[in-house]
């Protein structure tokens, strides 16, 4: 079989994209009901976050670009959802959502950038989607305390434990445990590129 050149990829990957953005505009448009103006602010918002993706993908090569591209689309999409009425939130539930979404892309980064799930992304990815999670209580009034007051009363000691949890992490994947074994080898492979190229010097 033929191998498919590089400029008919990127068209596939085009094509593909857009296809995605219509069919989610046809989802919003059957699915859902428009009470006030067509939301052309995070339709718009979404486009541009494609146009992120596809750069990272064909153009830079950028793990940043790839990360802001998948997190400017989906929060385009998820506005475009809500302003629609598909999902069941509203404009207060954004910026939980947001939190949401940028463990999630984390997460996807990762596996952009590593072909892998590593603990060092893994668990600031985890710890951003509980933190997602536990503002959307607040969001949804299912913690009917208001999160001033929880800040100002549990702030504090919510950012030590957050903080320490993260170091935990640290000091954990530097001890190579047996529920990272991958980290092992990305160690040896590094040592051997090392020694490579220090051959090479010799």
């Amino acid at each position: 079989m033929k191998k498919i050149t590089v400029p008919v990829l990127n068209m596939l990957l085009a094509a593909g994209v857009i296809l995605i953005i219509i069919g989610l505009l046809l989802v919003s448009r059957f699915y859902g009901s428009f009470v006030a103006d067509f939301p052309v602010g995070s339709i718009s918002l979404m486009i541009f976050g494609a146009v992120i993706f596809y750069i990272a993908m064909t153009l830079v090569h950028w793990a940043l670009f790839f990360y802001l591209g998948l997190l400017v689309f989906f929060l385009g999409l998820c506005m475009t959802f809500i302003f629609t009425n598909v999902l069941p939130f509203g404009p207060e539930h954004l910026w939980p959502i947001t939190v949401l979404l940028s463990g999630l892309c984390l997460i996807l980064t990762c596996v952009f950038k590593h072909r892998k799930v590593r603990g060092v992304y893994f668990f600031p990815a985890l710890l951003i989607e509980f933190l997602g999670v536990f503002f959307l209580l607040f969001s949804m009034k299912v913690i009917k305390i208001s999160f001033s007051a929880f800040m100002a009363k549990w702030g504090p000691l919510f950012l030590i434990f957050a903080g320490a949890a993260l170091v935990v992490v640290f000091f954990w994947q530097r001890n190579f445990n047996d529920f990272f074994p991958y980290d092992k080898d990305e160690l040896s492979d590094l040592t051997d590129e090392e020694n490579f190229t220090g051959t090479n010097r010799l």
